[in-house]
């Protein structure tokens, strides 16, 4: 079965490397299929130094240039600080989209073309289509490794300058061309999304801001005091282990009250909700709906598409699934999806 890929002959790629197994098929299928290939490595944390080292023995091996890109302070202000600021405003953030949108697909974007690229590739699955005079994004053939919804929210024009090279393929049909071609980084284990996470969520937080935080109450939805929280930024929408309840009742963390310090706790049925409310939407394969649309809804990476009907409502769009939704986090996107086209998506307010 040939894995080569069409229409990068003659031109010059970057490949967005971190050593690990995807990056480095990708680097490789690009160089044989006749493409000008360099890799380009992009330092955010201390231990991606580990990354870096990876990524310039897999380049070497390949015979490709390999540069690397420090762009520590530009990921800690836009990464790390908005991961900080939402959570302490009792959302959910999601760190990976929030990179791909200023870090992955910007700032190491703009260095790539600085250095000749005319397209930059990474080993994300998801596929890239042209459609109606545009390019579209869709879902991988490997459902189940699907990356598709962390891209959601890029703008629209950015998938011109993007390849994927992993989007017709499995992960283990990967695994077999790292291991038939002697690509160093087959052994990495599969990254953290939350990669710059080096205590739980909260602790992190607290050494980041220097200061533990204030505790508060845990209620019920009638407002009943049930006991004490550690700090909202401690508690996650769903989270059933680690609330210090005692009680014979199984509860979940239902709703977050930043402004009260307040957490709310339910029962699990507590937590489906019939419609909610997305903003700031941005649309990747369609331009932006006027009317009711009839679609589904991804509303946490990996989780099984329900079908939804999405309604516009001046700032914001209104969200209305099939069946209702267990946990919906506010400060996570919301994906909308038709068949394999990711349509667009917009954060969950």
């Amino acid at each position: 079965m040939s894995y080569l890929i069409r229409g990068v002959k003659g031109k010059k790629v970057a490949v967005a490397m971190s050593g690990g197994v995807d990056s480095s098929v990708s680097a490789f299928l690009l160089k044989e299929s006749g493409a000008d290939v360099f890799g380009i490595t992009m330092k955010t944390i201390p231990n991606s130094f580990d990354d870096v080292e990876r990524a310039k023995i897999v380049a070497d091996k390949l015979g490709i240039l390999h540069y690397v890109v420090d762009l520590k302070k530009l990921f800690e202000k836009n990464v790390i600080d908005y991961f900080v600021k939402e959570s302490l405003k009792g959302k959910n953030p999601n760190p990976c989209v929030r990179c791909n949108q200023k870090i992955k697909f910007g700032a190491l974007l703009r260095e790539a073309e600085k250095l000749g690229a005319e397209l930059m590739a990474t080993g994300h699955y998801a596929r890239l289509s042209k459609a109606h005079g545009g390019i579209i994004l869709k879902r991988p053939v490997d459902v189940k490794k699907d990356q598709s919804y962390v891209m959601s929210m890029l703008p629209k024009e950015v998938f011109s300058k993007l390849i994927f090279p992993l989007g017709n393929l499995t992960k283990d049909e990967v695994k077999v061309i790292a291991k038939e071609n002697g690509i160093s980084g087959f052994g990495r284990k599969e990254s953290n999304d939350l990669c710059f996470l080096d205590a739980e969520k909260g602790d992190f937080i607290e050494k980041h801001l220097g200061k533990k935080l204030k505790p508060g109450n845990i209620i019920d939805k009638e407002g009943n005091i049930l006991g004490r929280h550690k700090g909202v930024v401690h508690y996650t929408i769903g989270q059933r282990k680690g609330i210090g309840l005692k009680s014979k009742k199984k509860y979940y963390i239902k709703e977050i009250h930043a402004c009260k310090n307040e957490v709310v706790v339910g029962e699990k049925e507590d937590l489906y909700l019939g419609h909610f409310y997305i903003e700031n939407s941005n649309w990747v394969s369609i331009e932006k709906p006027k009317n009711p649309l009839k679609a589904e809804v991804i509303i946490r990476n990996k989780m099984k598409p329900v079908k939804a009907t999405i309604s516009p409502q001046r700032e914001k769009i209104k969200v209305v699934p099939e069946k209702p939704v267990w946990a919906v986090s506010p400060g996570q996107i919301a994906v909308f999806i038709k068949k394999d086209v990711v349509l667009g998506g917009g954060w969950i307010a």
